[in-house]
């Protein structure tokens, strides 16, 4: 084979090839000149093999295209026949809708109402049948409960009773309000005799103990637990905690005690002996059970708190150990505090025919709220109270408040003392001590709505007292005009007592009123104007918050100007004869001072500075010191004018009298007056 017929087949060969084959000639031209031929026969053969690869190559690859192309062929046919059968249905759906045209516009009105009808009548039939089949599926799972307790399977009833309380999970959010309701009420039953099952050992077990024997009255010895005893009970609890229902499960049946299902159900086998005594005490004993003794039972369950609170803790500690956010003592006091609340809401009914009775309830029950608080137990006070903002409980109760408040304004008003210092000292007192008996007990009053009011555990209740509160301030400065408009024309009366008086007692009651409204109580309730708060809220806040700036505005307007305006013009009224009496002196005839060994006085200056002194002395004595600075300053500006004009424009002086005048102003009116108001020259300018 020439070499150019090698080269022809080496262009077709790889370098890795052709490599290989250059040297195998290179070795073997090098080792035997004579086995050229044998080397060439070698080459062919490899050239020939390679041609049958590469052969087989361009067969295999023209197999794997009219593969590739097959398999798209046999697509696009399956797609040509998928729609084809497409348009074939759509073909039929198209005769079917043209046979059905001349049957559908051929019916009546009547026809199609009995279709809408009889499909109604079907769809509730489904509905029913759903119904039967839940309720079927209930009373076989009820059916299981009861077997397994007759068998004493405790571990059983828990797992079907688990299994009621996931389908209350699962219809939690259903329509279906009465199925749902009528779950839960057997849930409600079967949990009851279930946790009875359970516990039904424990009464020996307290009896063991000594329970419910107040450990304070026991032997000390006797108050240690055995360690058998505390084991059980921690294990009767620990089963108890895991059948606690979830809050959203309520019983609609009378008489269940929600609390005793949630999350005091391990305490309500241990309030059950103090039960039956509370309930022989004061639902039944003609000698304790009295409507006009509430804090009898109020004190009793008072005093069971202080005597087992420590002992329960210290007996639940076991079980009560993952349970971080609860605490067994707090628990023992709520379910203890749920047994004088249900005895309060019995006897409401006979309360609220005696309004002094509901009255004296009422305030024990705030009283048991507050000692609740002091003894530390603030969360059980704020469940407690829920009892409060039951329209049954709160609307009686918001109109005996309302009722007592105004009939208290009336008296404090009315009383003799009304507008006496109550507590003012002769040494000196602070300047709430001036103001008049009538302000300082109406705000006691208010302060005492505000700390009652505080106990309530929602905003809109407390919306209502504050509004009340803001009512009687508009209605105690309306009393106040009202009695200086029927004592006016006494102008000496008004200038020494009432002016006075009114205008420190305005003032100290706005004052007070905005140091409440500073208070955390007040500030949080106006707060609730925000959008954070319900529409309702908002809108009661912001118009409360509108009516304090308001009244607080009247107060100080009524006493800084009103009153203050009054005081001024009736003081000025009682001595203006005098300054007219000094003003008619003989001025022009008087002697000059020098023929005086001393100087002195004349007597209608001597009795204008002992008037005029006297009356801004029982000022002082009634005024607040704002309220002083402001009336002697306008009242020695208008004195000052009234002498200038009266005194030394109308009238003709002598040298002895203007010497006299000036003696007269300066040297003794000035000087008295001024030590008295702490003004130089007592503002006298002119």
């Amino acid at each position: 084979m020439s070499s150019r017929s090698i080269d022809h087949f080496g262009g077709a060969l790889s370098d890795a090839v052709r490599l290989n084959v250059c040297r195998n000639i290179s070795s073997n031209l090098s080792s035997d000149n004579n086995g050229t031929e044998d080397l060439l026969k070698r080459i062919e053969n490899l050239l020939e093999e390679n041609a049958f690869v590469e052969a087989e190559r361009r067969v295999q690859a023209d197999e794997a295209v009219r593969a590739f192309v097959k398999g798209r062929s046999r697509l696009v046919q399956e797609g040509e026949e998928t729609l084809k059968e497409l348009e074939e249905s759509v073909a039929q759906v198209g005769d079917c809708l043209r046979t059905a045209k001349p049957f559908l516009t051929g019916l009546h009105e009547e026809d199609l109402t009995d279709a809408e009808a009889t499909l109604k009548e079907v769809r509730t039939a489904e509905t029913q049948l759903e119904y039967l089949k839940w309720l079927e599926l209930f009373h076989d799972q009820s059916d299981r409960i009861r077997s397994s307790l007759a068998c004493d399977s405790t571990s059983d009833a828990m797992a079907f009773l688990q299994t009621l309380m996931d389908w209350c999970e699962h219809f939690r959010s259903s329509s279906c309000i009465r199925l749902r309701d009528y779950l839960h009420d057997i849930t409600v039953y079967w949990t009851t005799l279930v946790c009875d099952h359970v516990a039904r050992e424990l009464p020996a077990i307290l009896a063991r103990i000594g329970f419910p024997r107040p450990p304070s009255v026991r032997n000390p010895e006797t108050n240690i637990v055995d360690s058998r005893s505390r084991n059980e009970i921690a294990d009767i609890v620990t089963l108890l905690l895991r059948l606690r229902l979830p809050d959203y499960i309520k019983p609609l049946s009378p008489g269940v005690d929600t609390p005793f299902l949630h999350e005091l159900l391990p305490l309500k086998y241990f309030i059950a002996p103090l039960e039956k005594r509370f309930r022989f005490h004061f639902f039944m004993s003609d000698k304790t059970n009295r409507l006009d003794k509430p804090e009898w039972y109020f004190t009793q369950i008072l005093s069971w708190i202080r005597d087992y609170g420590d002992f329960i803790d210290d007996l639940f500690q076991l079980s009560f150990r993952g349970e971080a956010l609860r605490s067994s003592k707090s628990d023992f006091a709520l379910g203890l505090a749920v047994l004088g609340r249900s005895k309060f809401l019995s006897s409401l009914s006979q309360l609220l025919e005696d309004g002094s009775l509901f009255a004296h309830a009422m305030d024990e029950l705030l009283t048991f709220a507050k000692t609740l608080r002091a003894l530390g137990y603030e969360s059980v006070q704020r469940t407690f109270c829920t009892i409060l903002v039951q329209p049954e409980v709160f609307h009686p109760w918001f109109a005996a408040e309302t009722s007592l408040a105004e009939s208290r304004a009336d008296a404090f008003l009315a009383s003799p003392t009304a507008w006496n210092c109550q507590y003012q000292e002769e040494d000196g007192s602070p300047e709430d001590a001036k103001a008049p008996e009538c302000a300082q007990q109406f705000i006691t009053m208010l302060k005492g709505i505000t700390d009652r009011y505080s106990l309530l555990p929602s905003s809109l209740p407390q919306f209502d007292f504050l509004s009340l509160q803001l009512d009687l301030v508009e209605d105690f400065n309306e009393r106040l005009k009202s009695h200086y408009e029927a004592n006016q024309e006494d102008t000496e009366q008004c200038a020494r007592i009432i002016l006075p008086t009114q205008a420190t007692a305005t003032k100290f009651v706005g004052e007070v009123l905005a140091d409440m409204a500073s208070t955390p109580l007040i500030v949080e309730l106006l707060s609730l104007s925000d959008s954070r708060s319900s529409p309702e809220c908002g809108r009661k806040a912001k118009s409360l918050a509108v009516r304090l700036t308001s009244i607080l505005d009247e107060c100080n307007r009524l006493a800084r100007e009103s009153y203050l305006t009054h005081l001024r013009n009736d003081t000025l009224d009682s001595i203006h004869g005098l300054v007219r009496e000094f003003a008619r002196q003989g001025w022009k005839s008087m002697p000059a001072v020098t023929e005086f060994l001393v100087a002195s006085m004349t007597p209608a200056m001597g009795e204008l500075l002992y008037v005029t002194k006297t009356l801004i002395s029982s000022q002082r004595d009634r005024l607040l010191t704002s309220l002083f600075t402001r009336y002697t300053n306008t009242l020695m500006q208008a004195l000052d004018q009234i002498l200038l004009e009266e005194v030394i424009y109308d009238n003709t002086f002598s040298t002895g009298g203007a010497s006299q005048v000036k003696f007269d102003i300066v040297n003794n009116f000035a000087v008295v007056l001024g030590r008295l108001v702490h003004l130089p020259h007592a503002g006298l300018s002119r």
